[in-house]
């Protein structure tokens, strides 16, 4: 029985939930399926992982692999350049400083670690698959890697032209050394966890390549 005060008042019926748009609902897909892949790349790596799979931890059909990427390969390209290049790849400031462009680099990385550690887990063990010389993203993650190294002597160049950068230092040496230890703290990381932590690792090359780069104020 109704009260006096809502006499007279239509009674409130449950609000539908609003449907998904198509967008909406191949967005959401989309990136389930590249979270999924991303998960298998870190548990067993790409060449083991199946579209099956990948269907499966993302709650789909394997079917569906096909239908949103065109296959696996096509996954693996969406998830490189999506995921890979760009959250691996910090935005340059061009009115940077050389120096701190590399030194964001660094930040970066330590954020990524620190927001997302399995994410970043997934992405090297990507790196170590594309070592096999039969591997499909072995060219796409080696042009990645000399566009990233190139980067950095630039940046480097650019340090030295605005002195934020020590006089004499050698680009490209400096480049090798920084890409040598932060690839080995990778490996060391995935490989050995209990004996290189990450963070720590990757702030002690960061303080080695001030010590030897930088210009003292």
């Amino acid at each position: 029985m109704r009260d006096r005060h809502t006499a007279g008042v239509p009674a409130r019926t449950p609000t539908s939930p609003r449907r998904r748009t198509q967008a909406e609902r191949l967005e959401i897909s989309g990136r389930a399926l590249l979270t999924a892949a991303a998960q298998l790349i870190a548990e067993k790596g790409w060449e083991a992982t199946s579209a099956a799979e990948i269907g499966r931890r993302a709650g789909y059909s394997r079917a569906m692999v096909d239908a949103r990427f065109g296959g696996k390969d096509a996954l693996l390209d969406t998830l490189i350049s999506t995921e890979f290049e760009q959250r691996l790849g910090p935005p340059v400031d061009p009115d940077a400083r050389g120096l701190d462009v590399l030194l964001g680099f660094f930040d970066h990385m330590r954020r990524l670690h620190d927001e997302d550690p399995r994410f970043l887990e997934s992405m090297f063990i990507m790196n170590f698959d594309a070592t096999k010389r039969a591997a499909a993203l072995r060219p796409r993650l080696s042009a990645w890697l000399e566009d990233v190294f190139a980067g950095w002597e630039t940046a480097l160049r650019r340090g030295l032209e605005d002195g934020s950068v020590r006089p004499g230092t050698d680009p490209a040496r400096v480049t090798r050394d920084v890409a040598a230890a932060v690839l080995g703290i990778c490996y060391g990381w995935v490989m050995l966890p209990e004996r290189f932590d990450f963070p720590t690792e990757l702030d002690e090359v960061r303080r080695r390549f001030l010590r030897e780069c930088a210009t003292q104020a």
